[in-house]
């Protein structure tokens, strides 16, 4: 064979080879929807959330927040940051706060968002020993983060009164 003819063999081989490989079916990769959440796991925050004010905690009340969250409170200016949320929780703590539950009427999710309705009652002792029951309900949207944990970046409520 002419070395010509072997390079031209060579040069269409390589042509060919690599004309079939860009023509090589690509792989495409799914990734799986996140599946949807349970209502007890959307529930978990507020639940988590009532232990931590029993606890005497604002700290852990406020990391159940994501860093940019908002309260909107009853017949109060919005309290935005996990920061002054913790400031928020830590006045309600020290006003005497000794009881704390929530029920879930109804939640759920679309992927990475999503929302709970429910009820509360606080119990406050004050300072003459006697305790006021306060009933309501709230409303809580919900974001799954990095760690797959569902926190709140918004949550409002009202009295039942």
């Amino acid at each position: 064979m002419k070395p010509l003819k072997f390079l031209k063999s060579i040069i269409l081989g390589l042509l060919l080879t690599t004309s079939l490989i860009g023509c090589k079916e690509k792989v495409v990769e799914t990734v799986e929807p996140p599946k949807p959440a349970t209502v007890e796991e959307l529930g978990q925050m507020n639940r988590d959330f009532a232990k931590a004010l029993l606890a005497g905690d604002a700290e852990a009340a406020a990391n159940l927040y994501d860093e940019n969250a908002s309260l909107l409170p009853p017949n109060e200016p919005i309290v935005t940051g996990r920061e002054n949320i913790k400031a928020y929780w830590q006045a309600g703590i020290d006003s005497g706060i000794v009881g704390a539950s929530v029920k879930t009427i109804s939640a759920g999710n679309n992927g990475d968002l999503g929302y709970e309705i429910g009820t509360f009652e606080l119990q406050i002792k004050l300072e003459n020993d006697s305790i006021i029951i306060d009933k309501g309900k709230y409303t809580e949207i919900l974001r799954r983060n990095a760690d797959g944990k569902w926190i709140s970046i918004y949550g409002m409520w009202s009295n039942n009164e």
